[in-house]
């Protein structure tokens, strides 16, 4: 597994206020122990950028993800062909020098919930964008993942992985509360397709006046999501446990700083079977 950190970026990080935000970022990964995090690939295209963007990676041996802006909704066809088509030319240009180990990908502004399009209609569309991207990013060893972002039952994604040959899943572990899922057996349905996961905990509880389930944030292993669970399920069912990127999405509790929350949220992660093999793993700072 490659442990990694995709937010939530918090001011005491020292990211804001900077000179150079997304260098500042990278170096926190470094200095809290990630292996991974995300960048966008329009940061390399100037070279000077590239080179030292490439160095820094090669040098603290990260492995950085990365999004295709590419709208499945809303955009014709000739431009979402013309826009993979780009995104695929930069993904086989900076692939090597990122390490990029899988692709994640976003539906949009959508949701199984809607009238029009019907969630059918919506699968469809995803079917018809995502397949030549699926099958580029597999072709360049960068697997897409499609990930559950308050938008999708993990059922409807392991339904639409069926259709699009080569597509994986990129689980959020906590998102499935918002959109009404438990996440257990979720986590179950969506483990043969997952290639990473955002890793995030939370409490929940029932507000019965507002017919609303109250989410709130948690340090990792702390929440009602179940995460030691859900990662004894992705070691035993994951196409490649080996590879599976591992992102946290932390949401410090309350008034909690985020710093305390990483370093808590490590005691749980370091506690899981199987994490003194991983092949990816830093120095605790």
């Amino acid at each position: 597994m490659i442990w990694g950190y995709a937010g939530i970026w918090r001011r005491e990080f020292g990211v804001y206020d900077v000179e150079d935000p997304v260098m500042a970022r990278l170096q926190f990964l470094v200095d809290r122990g990630f292996h991974s995090g995300g960048i966008s690939l329009a940061e390399m295209q100037d070279p000077q950028r590239r080179d030292q963007i490439a160095q820094f990676v090669a040098e603290h041996d990260l492995q950085l993800i990365t999004h295709p802006r590419i709208r499945a909704f809303g955009w014709d066809d000739d431009t979402i062909r013309q826009k993979t088509d780009e995104f695929m030319a930069d993904l086989q240009a900076y692939k090597d020098l990122l390490s990029i180990p899988i692709v994640a990908f976003g539906a949009g502004p959508v949701h199984r919930f809607m009238e029009k399009p019907s969630l059918q209609e919506q699968l469809d569309r995803l079917t018809e964008v995502l397949t030549p991207l699926a099958a580029g990013c597999y072709e360049l060893g960068c697997p897409l993942g499609i990930e559950n972002h308050v938008d999708y039952y993990c059922s409807d994604l392991v339904e639409l992985c069926g259709r699009v040959p080569r597509l994986g899943i990129l689980l959020d572990t906590g998102n499935t509360y918002v959109i009404g899922e438990k996440p257990i057996p979720a986590a179950r349905e969506a483990a043969p397709f997952v290639i990473g996961t955002h890793f995030k905990d939370h409490t929940v509880y029932p507000d019965e006046k507002n017919l609303t389930l109250v989410v709130k944030g948690a340090v990792l292993g702390r929440g009602h999501v179940g995460l030691a669970e859900i990662h004894r399920i992705l070691l035993e069912n994951a196409p490649d446990p080996s590879r599976l990127v591992m992102l946290w999405e932390l949401v410090p509790p309350g008034e909690m700083d985020g710093l305390e929350a990483i370093e808590e949220s490590w005691k749980f992660i370091r506690s899981l079977p199987g994490f003194d093999m991983d092949i990816k793993k830093r120095k605790m700072p």
